[in-house]
């Protein structure tokens, strides 16, 4: 299995096959998929894409002071999960990160990922809240 950055366009099918279900595939993209400073990883098990993560830089409300990159898009297809696929693309991107002179990642987490994300360092900030038309997140964040 291979990590490596690929464009946006690489990963709207797996975006959908695990993050979007049964909403338009128009929903795959987002709005600073292409922007200069976003980067996509992902994990490719004999050319096939089976774990993605997108991140960039955007400030959080939370954490003014810091240089935050923000991650979205986070998905391994089922039958590949709880392997450490994840966990590789997040150690990457933390490096990238730092390389970009990131300060702090931070993510609306599915309840379903909150204790992936522990597991990797992350910590929960405030409350629990609803994202429309996706289900209840929390904020979650780590200093780099």
């Amino acid at each position: 299995m291979i990590i490596k950055k690929v464009k946006a366009f690489d990963i709207r099918k797996i975006r959908h096959r695990n993050l979007r279900q049964g909403k338009p595939f128009s929903t795959t993209s987002y709005k600073k998929d292409n922007d200069k400073k976003t980067f996509h990883l992902v994990c490719f098990n004999n050319n096939v894409i089976i774990s993605c993560a997108t991140f960039y830089p955007e400030k959080n409300n939370f954490f003014p002071n810091e240089q935050s990159y923000r991650l979205r898009g986070m998905a391994t297809d089922t039958e590949y999960r709880k392997r450490g696929i994840g966990k590789k693309i997040m150690l990457q991107a933390l490096e990238e990160i730092k390389k970009n002179e990131g300060t702090l990642l931070w993510c609306n987490a599915r309840l379903v990922a909150v204790e992936f994300y522990k597991k990797i360092g992350l910590q929960k900030k405030g409350e629990k809240f609803d994202i429309t038309d996706i289900g209840p997140h929390y904020l979650m964040y780590k200093k780099i």
